[in-house]
């Protein structure tokens, strides 16, 4: 019987299985190295073809948001994955359904996560409260946006088990 709430699948085995605290943590610092490597080129353009002040300022932020929206929202609501969750084993999923976050609903998480990132000392309260969150080790941003980061490979497990059939 299908349920639609993480909550409840959770209690049952073989169902999501929550990634750990070290592979989100490498997922992320992946994630920003990339992000500041693609960044670079972006931002050497902005600044030999904007004036100078406040016009390369806003252009330069501008540039940035537009690789990181390319770089993470983008590729959560698509594939549920960026690169360094990929490379770790990391997969984010509505804490509802277990699926994929939508557009906005993955821009809202990154965005969060941003903002709470500019704040002195709050960034890094945000990515260490998955630490004391229970039962499903959210950080500030994933609980904003309602989302679980997972087992990739425990998910595909459970999805290939959910499309065997009885008895095969």
């Amino acid at each position: 019987m299908p349920t639609d709430s993480v909550q409840e699948t959770a209690r049952q085995p073989g169902e999501l299985v929550l990634a750990s605290r070290s592979p989100r943590f490498a997922a992320r610092l992946v994630d920003l190295i990339i992000w500041a490597v693609a960044s670079t080129p972006v931002l050497a353009f902005v600044t030999a073809n904007t004036e100078e002040g406040n016009a390369r300022a806003i252009a330069s932020v501008c540039g940035s948001a537009l690789m990181w929206t390319l770089l993470n929202p983008l590729p959560l609501s698509r594939f549920g994955v960026t690169l360094g969750k990929r490379l770790v084993g990391v997969q984010i999923v509505r804490m509802r359904t277990g699926t994929h976050p939508g557009f906005f609903q993955a821009l809202w998480r990154e965005l969060f996560y941003l903002l709470m990132s500019v704040i002195p000392f709050v960034g890094l309260l945000n990515v260490a409260s998955c630490l004391w969150d229970k039962p499903y080790q959210q950080c500030w941003h994933d609980n904003a946006a309602g989302t679980l980061a997972v087992d990739r490979k425990a998910l595909a497990a459970r999805r290939a088990a959910a499309r065997t059939p009885a008895g095969a």
